[in-house]
Formats: C-alpha cells, sequence, structure tokens
C-alpha cells in the first residue's frame, strides 16, 4: 500500500491554506493530545478555523478516495 500525502500538504499545494495555517492547526493538535482530549483531524481544526473552506475540505476528500481508488486498482 502506497503512502498518501499528508492532508495539509495538499491543501496548501491546492492554494486553500499557507503551510503557517497548517502549522498553526498541527500545533492545535498536538495542544490537545497534552491535554489529553480528543483526537482532531487537521481538516476539521482548519474548517473550524476558518483556513479552509468546506468546499475545499470536500476536495481534499474526494482527492484521496480517488487516490484510494487508483491504489486498489493496482
Amino acid at each position: 500500500m502506497g503512502k498518501f500525502k499528508p492532508f495539509g500538504e495538499i491543501a496548501v499545494g491546492l492554494g486553500f491554506c499557507s503551510s503557517e495555517d497548517v502549522e498553526k492547526g498541527l500545533e492545535t493538535q498536538r495542544g490537545l493530545k497534552r491535554e489529553g482530549k480528543k483526537h482532531k483531524l487537521i481538516g476539521m481544526i482548519l474548517l473550524e478555523g476558518g483556513a479552509i473552506s468546506s468546499g475545499h475540505l470536500i476536495q481534499i476528500l474526494k482527492y484521496y478516495e480517488e487516490e484510494k481508488g487508483k491504489e486498489a486498482r493496482l
């Protein structure tokens, strides 16, 4: 099974947000972990923080589905 690109890398590559937005989101994830809180996906953190739109989130999730389908055909 191949390795998929990280969500943040795709979001930045498509111009949906900046690498700084992603780093801020990853810091939020790390903070939640340090506090013993439930894990939150980076896409949801970026969406809730206004870094990406719901349409952007859907586009990235569709990208993952397409990549998953390509891999299944190999």
